[in-house]
């Protein structure tokens, strides 16, 4: 059984969990939540950020991308992974665009957490723009999304959800009809549902 140690409030965490779902082997990951600033999980990964998996053998694998290329690798990788060429170049590049947003969110969602006075207002608006930007984006690109489901596409469904959850910038929504009607219909999916963020987290 594999161990995916994560929070379940993660937009990280949650684009693996997903892509296990997607790959068709969830049932053979065990999802572990634990205090990732503890020492206990800075020996898991020393960077203490999540997620992280262990496969069987005690190998841990950290970073996102490279959690959910593996697990698309144990299951039905043509479901999650496009073919070489440039149908997979653009999946990659949409995770890492979803991604990026979602590291100027987590970067706000911890200065907020900093006293007001301790706050650098201007780097909170430097990181709230490239979330905008990032998410005008994703709005040009929605007519391209469709009823695809790959890596980036997940990445993107786990990183606007999140940022709504949080509400860590206002307006997520506002002016982006095509991106605000994919999520809508995206969020029915049974792998979002199934790995929603509890409602009291």
């Amino acid at each position: 059984m594999l161990k995916l140690y994560t929070s379940l409030t993660s937009p990280y965490g949650r684009k693996c969990r997903m892509a296990a779902y997607v790959a068709g082997i969830a049932d053979r990951v065990e999802v572990v939540t634990l205090d990732y600033h503890s020492d206990d999980y800075r020996k898991i990964n020393p960077l203490g950020k999540v997620p992280a998996l262990e496969r069987d053998d005690g190998f841990i694998i950290i970073d996102s991308p490279l959690i959910c290329s593996y697990l698309a690798s144990l299951g039905d990788q043509a479901q999650l992974v496009p073919p070489p060429g440039d149908a997979r170049l653009k999946a990659q590049v949409l995770e890492a665009l979803a991604d990026g947003i979602t590291d100027a969110g987590v970067l706000i969602f911890l200065e907020n957490k900093r006293s007001e006075d301790h706050r650098s207002h201007g780097w909170l608006k430097e990181q709230a723009s490239k979330i905008d930007k990032g998410l005008d984006a994703l709005e040009d690109m929605a007519d391209d999304f469709g009823d695809d489901i790959h890596i980036g596409i997940l990445a993107v469904a786990a990183s606007v959800s999140w940022l709504e959850f949080r509400t860590i910038v206002d307006g997520v929504r506002d002016g982006r009809p095509k991106l605000s009607a994919w999520l809508d219909a995206f969020a029915h999916k049974d792998f979002m549902v199934a790995t929603a963020p509890p409602a009291d987290a």
